[in-house]
């Protein structure tokens, strides 16, 4: 009898059939380098473009893939259940998980494929994103082949800060290596390269709704918070400047990438003159780890050289280990004995930002 691979559970079995054609017709989706795939085991890794690129690349790949996800997927509603029955592999996000890593070792040594994101989070910008150190000793660890997947065209379909589609054309090109220089292949992931060359329109309505996400404070009066979207354009309610996103992806003939980094030096001035930063309301739920014990509060956000502060609780920076900003609005961490969940009104960018400004070097 045939031993079946890791990942060849029952809601793979009887899913992809079903969704494989229309997936990769939706999303206008071509592979390339399929035919040159090594047969299990193998390591196959991706950037990070998408919510979904898991799934999108299933869609072009015929063997079941154990992907290693980040621990707080399992507790949404919706992807939790899933993730379970597919067998994927939980994982914290920003600090070492060693049960997780003795379980990916497990899917290779049975003779699986095991899928990995080195970014750990989505894109919010279209360029590939760092990666943990360790990753390039982990892949070669394994010594099995080590298939990078580069996706282009997925982050520009549903950018990390959009509130609504739109469609184009996804490539995935599939190369195979021996090591750590797939991560080198997969580094020159960059959606803006990509469309420079080969200019595709990404159709779809509403497209500037959410882009207060990454544009925090408005490029000319400087009012924060005060970018407010409709359709395919913004405007900000202080100064009346205007900016628009295109069929390209364009924000007023600009990348994403040039936006955040003016943003990025918008905010850095600031902190500097203000000391810090304050986002409004937020709720924090903290679990412990081990007990699993939780408790919840809420109040005002902010953060300075010393503390993040909510309400009355402050968590020093010192301390803050891993720091991560997960889905739009959520920024996660460890903090002594336990991991922290924050929510708030703003972009989890923005937070995460400002807590690198105070870590490292002029904000770098």
């Amino acid at each position: 009898m045939k031993r079946r691979l890791p990942g060849d559970k029952l809601i793979w079995r009887a899913l992809r059939p079903i969704l494989r054609v229309p997936f990769i017709k939706r999303y206008n989706l071509y592979g390339i380098g399929m035919e040159k795939l090594p047969r299990p085991p193998f390591i196959l890794i991706g950037n990070h473009a998408y919510f979904i690129d898991a799934v999108l690349i299933e869609a072009l790949t015929s063997f079941p893939i154990v992907w290693a996800v980040a621990a707080g997927n399992f507790d949404n509603p919706v992807s939790g259940p899933i993730l379970r029955a597919a067998g994927a592999i939980q994982k914290r996000k920003g600090v070492p998980d060693i049960p997780a890593m003795r379980k990916m070792i497990e899917v290779v040594s049975n003779g699986g494929v095991l899928g990995l994101m080195p970014e750990g989070s989505v894109t919010w910008d279209g360029e590939f994103g760092e990666v943990p150190p360790g990753t390039d000793r982990f892949l070669e660890k394994l010594n099995v082949p080590v298939v990078a997947a580069r996706m282009s065209g997925a982050y520009l379909t549903k950018p990390r800060w959009a509130d609504h589609h739109r469609w184009g054309r996804i490539e995935v090109e599939f190369k195979a290596f021996n090591g750590k220089e797939a991560l080198d292949f997969l580094s020159e992931a960059s959606d803006w390269r990509w469309q420079e060359e080969k200019k595709v329109m990404f159709k779809g309505r509403n497209k500037a709704e959410g882009i207060e996400k990454i544009i925090w404070f408005c490029e000319k009066c400087g009012g924060f918070q005060t970018i407010k979207a409709s359709g395919d354009s913004a405007i900000c309610d202080k100064c009346g400047t205007s900016l628009t996103v295109d069929d390209y992806g364009l924000v007023s003939g600009r990348t994403v990438p040039e936006i955040i980094g003016i943003q990025r030096e918008i905010l850095a001035e600031h902190i500097a003159l203000n000391g810090g930063i304050e986002v409004g309301e937020g709720t924090v739920t903290e679990m412990e780890i081990g007990s699993g014990a939780k408790t919840s509060y809420a109040g005002k956000v902010s953060m300075n050289s010393r503390e993040l502060r909510i309400g009355e609780r402050s968590y020093l920076l010192p301390k803050i280990r891993g720091l991560s900003n997960f889905l739009k609005r959520i920024t996660e961490f460890n903090y002594e004995h336990s991991i922290v969940r924050l929510m708030t009104g703003s972009s989890s960018l923005l937070l995460f930002w400002a807590h690198r400004y105070f870590s490292h070097p002029h904000g770098s």
